[in-house]
């Protein structure tokens, strides 16, 4: 390879993990999640499951989950940018084990 013709391999490896990663709305949330809350809280949190527009989010602790309930109305509208095919409309949060 000559000089200066190098790329960057983050790109190709986005375009392909995306090409590849399920289409379902659960897991097109489940990728956008860390930047609807961010990084810290998408630690202590996971979406699970959408039922008729309730978004189920588990958290690791209370303390999360409350802040992610007070946080509910900046959430949906993130959500609603991020996932614009994926009509959420009501989050519920529950503290359970995150993390597969």
């Amino acid at each position: 390879m000559r000089r200066g013709t190098e790329r960057k391999l983050g790109p190709a490896v986005k375009r392909l993990v995306d090409s590849i990663a399920p289409q379902t709305p659960i897991a097109m949330l489940e990728r956008a999640w860390p930047r609807v809350v961010g990084e810290g809280l998408a630690a202590h949190s996971q979406p699970g499951s959408l039922r008729g527009g309730r978004l189920s989010v588990t958290c690791s602790s209370s303390v999360y989950s409350q802040e992610l309930e007070m946080l509910s109305p900046k959430l949906l509208e993130a959500l609603a940018r991020e996932c614009p095919e994926v009509p959420v409309e009501t989050l519920r949060f529950s503290v359970g084990k995150v993390g597969s």
